[in-house]
């Protein structure tokens, strides 16, 4: 089972709210920190196994005293002030230039900033792109299941193991190893986390992460999921 990974977002905003739900989740551990304790009781109500801490992080100072260096990856989620994102930006890589960040930017702009002050292009995010990107790249493609990320030929997405054939089977059997166009990343299976090898056998109600290029992701729903998921995005 993958190693269980601690995070810190920083900004109980919604984009915030929405990666702590995203890794908890993926039973992952989180700490969510924010300048407002008032937004941190009510955003919190939900989520008993998260902790919420008060911390200005325009502060490199209060940053480091709450042993921010020591999470595995930290998100940024500020977008609406500038100022508080680049300046929390900039403390976290003044405190350790090799965190694991990963910043939203409200517009290019923003995100231009970011990446001058030390960011590379692959940490900072505007959700509205991405967005756009999943949105369009399903309608593009007749595509009816969860895509968590798009790019320009490839996407990542889910699908789960219900076609009788492949049960029992082994990645490599089901001639499903990884090649140009796709790869299986992790195998989901009664909550525990498997990395996906040749030798990997699939079970039904396995769920499968991976990257596929977008002009085959029917393919591969037919070739994992079986007839009647096609007939039904058919309908």
């Amino acid at each position: 089972m993958a190693r269980k990974k601690s995070f810190a977002v920083i900004g109980a905003n919604n984009f915030g709210m929405a990666v702590v739900r995203s890794l908890i989740e993926k039973k992952q551990n989180v700490v969510l920190f924010d300048q407002s304790e008032v937004k941190l009781n009510t955003q919190l109500g939900e989520f008993e196994e998260v902790d919420g801490i008060v911390l200005d992080s325009t502060s490199k100072g209060a940053l480091e005293k709450a042993g921010i260096t020591q999470f595995d990856g930290i998100v940024v989620s500020f977008g609406t002030s500038l100022e508080v994102s680049i300046t929390t930006v900039l403390n976290l890589i003044d405190l350790d230039p090799n965190l694991n960040i990963i910043a939203k930017a409200r517009d290019v702009r923003h995100k231009r900033i970011l990446k001058a002050v030390g960011l590379d292009d692959g940490q900072v995010i505007i959700p509205d792109t991405i967005s756009g990107k999943i949105i369009s790249t399903r309608v593009l493609y007749d595509i009816d299941v969860d895509i968590q990320s798009a790019g320009e030929d490839f996407v990542s997405t889910k699908l789960v193991v219900r076609e009788p054939e492949l049960f029992g089977k082994t990645i490599n059997e089901a001639d499903l190893t990884a090649n140009k166009d796709w790869s299986i990343i992790s195998i989901v299976r009664k909550h525990k986390v498997i990395l996906a090898e040749n030798d990997s056998i699939l079970q039904e109600g396995d769920k499968l992460f991976l990257f596929v290029r977008t002009s085959l992701v029917n393919e591969l729903i037919l070739k994992i999921q079986g007839n009647t998921e096609i007939e039904e995005i058919k309908k």
